[in-house]
């Protein structure tokens, strides 16, 4: 008769079965260190902005998300420790979903390993780096490089949230555009940075499908950096015509 032992975590109930053929058997130290490694993983969730739970509604268990607009990394924490413990598996159970609607989205199971270098740590020790990455909005050469686009993707979003620039959706191109905007203007040569300023908003109208009033509501912020005078004098000689669509209204006092 197969021997099963049962274990209450914090994300789920962990059912470790008697191995199969080819498996392991999961010892008291092992599946010890694990739950230790469980308890840890929990209270480092719980100090987290990044990442939220969600309760699967196929096994009961709780998975780890961190989410972005069109992206989710999902964490299923009690099966990359079952993997582990009975198969040895150092792969961590980490999918990325793509798309802002996941009835035509995609689901993408990544290859993220558990470093064996240490056979005696637990593989919930590799869950809670994991998370910690995330916290640190996935630095760079610290991050595997099979969540490059996902970091790639959150790294944008958080300097866009710096921005404050509304609902505009920025590239790492606009945000690379708006720092040399800035630099512009600490390097004390503001007709550069409004020329540079007006090519995004005519960008953000013809490419991002923005309207001008929202273009010009968004690009606010960055306008009120300018000085006033130089708005002034740029709007009696833009580079482009069109440039005056998008500038404030102070641009055009006499």
């Amino acid at each position: 008769m197969d021997t099963v032992s049962l274990h209450h975590t914090p994300f789920g109930l962990l059912k470790i079965s008697a191995p199969e053929d080819g498996g392991y058997q999961a010892t008291a130290d092992r599946i010890s260190a694990e739950l230790r490694g469980l308890d840890l993983l929990e209270e480092v969730v719980s100090g987290t902005k990044t990442w939220s739970r969600e309760v699967c509604a196929l096994t009961g268990n709780t998975n780890l998300v961190a989410g972005l607009d069109g992206f989710e990394l999902r964490i299923d924490v009690v099966k990359t420790i079952l993997g582990f413990l009975i198969r040895r598996d150092p792969h961590l159970e980490v999918h990325i979903h793509r798309g802002r609607n996941r009835s035509v989205g995609t689901v993408e199971r990544v290859c993220v390993l558990y470093n064996m270098n240490h056979p005696g740590c637990a593989i919930a020790d590799a869950l809670v780096s994991l998370v910690l990455l995330g916290e640190a909005n996935w630095p760079d050469g610290a991050t595997p490089h099979t969540l490059r686009d996902f970091a790639q993707a959150a790294q944008i979003e958080q300097r866009a949230r710096r921005l404050r620039l509304g609902k505009i959706d920025l590239t790492l191109e606009d945000i690379e555009e708006i720092e040399d905007i800035r630099q512009a203007l600490a390097l004390g040569i503001p007709q550069a940075a409004i020329d540079m300023l007006c090519c995004f908003c005519r960008r953000c109208y013809t490419c991002k499908g923005m309207e001008i009033e929202a273009v010009k509501r968004y690009t606010a912020p960055l306008f009120a950096e300018v000085p006033p005078e130089a708005l002034v004098a740029y709007a009696q000689r833009p580079s482009v015509p069109s440039d005056l669509l998008f500038l404030p209204d102070d641009a055009f006092r006499a």
